[in-house]
């Protein structure tokens, strides 16, 4: 059994609370594009109301970034024992404290590489990775994603549940999951219910550009490899705003999210 949450419209006013506190003092255009951290149009509402978390334990989030998600799930699991874990809490990340404390979560924030986790062996009851192993990908290749894996399955109780929410595809979630001790118990997915002009669209990949070079872990001080690596991603973006435009008049910023869930052995 879950614990009780609020409703959905109790949970979807406290998303639209902390969107607009997210987005205070920005531009409507900026305004458009920070609020979708917040709900992720609706895709985490939909993530939650299906994960099978266990009433008692700790549940971990890894690669948690701002600690969205980490908010929807203490909206849905009131009294869950909440560990966020990042591999910074610096820049941008340094709005999840904040952001968790607007939101009314009480979540412990480890800083942290998610393939080297400072945890034993079968801490928690629980895991979920909301759109992290992208960004591990981007910093840390296949094989990063593959270690980080390897150690959300170490630092599960046996019986323990991975849910595992990103763009990749299914098939490539679950070849993810192979080799592992898990058993895969649910798979689906989501599409983003979010349709932006070019004027949006254009801002917000100049944004996630920056973002996606932050995620390689390029050195800070080697400003020619970041700024080449930033126009190379940039480019790349840009185009794909122009495809979609082209082809269907508007431009949907992220392929749907796909889930599996999988559970550790006994």
């Amino acid at each position: 059994m879950r614990d009780t949450p609020g409703t959905e419209s109790q949970i979807l006013a406290r998303e639209q609370g902390l969107q607009a506190w997210f987005t205070r003092n920005t531009d409507p255009v900026l305004a458009q594009i920070d609020g979708l951290d917040i709900g992720w149009g609706g895709v985490q509402r939909w993530a939650t109301a299906r994960m099978p978390l266990p009433t008692s334990g700790l549940h971990l989030d890894f690669a948690c970034g701002y600690g969205t998600f980490l908010a929807q799930l203490g909206w849905n699991y009131p009294t869950a024992r909440l560990v966020g874990l990042n591999i910074d809490f610096d820049g941008a990340h340094a709005l999840a404290r904040p952001l968790l404390a607007e939101a009314g979560v009480t979540a412990t924030l480890v800083q942290a590489d998610a393939r080297r986790m400072p945890f034993a062996y079968g801490t928690f009851a629980s895991a979920s990775c909301f759109l992290g192993l992208q960004d591990i990908e981007i910093g840390f290749g296949e094989q990063g994603v593959q270690e980080a894996l390897a150690e959300a399955v170490r630092v599960l109780c046996p019986g323990g549940v991975l849910v595992l929410l990103d763009e990749f595809s299914i098939d490539r979630l679950v070849a993810l999951l192979d080799e592992l001790p898990v058993t895969l118990i649910d798979q689906g997915e989501q599409e983003l219910g979010v349709q932006w002009d070019r004027k949006v669209a254009r801002a917000a990949v100049r944004l996630y550009a920056e973002g996606w070079v932050a995620q390689m872990r390029l050195p800070k001080d080697d400003k020619a490899a970041r700024e080449t690596a930033y126009q190379e991603v940039l480019a790349r973006m840009e185009a794909e705003v122009e495809e979609q435009m082209a082809r269907q008049g508007y431009y949907i910023p992220f392929d749907p999210v796909r889930i599996v869930v999988a559970q550790k052995g006994r």
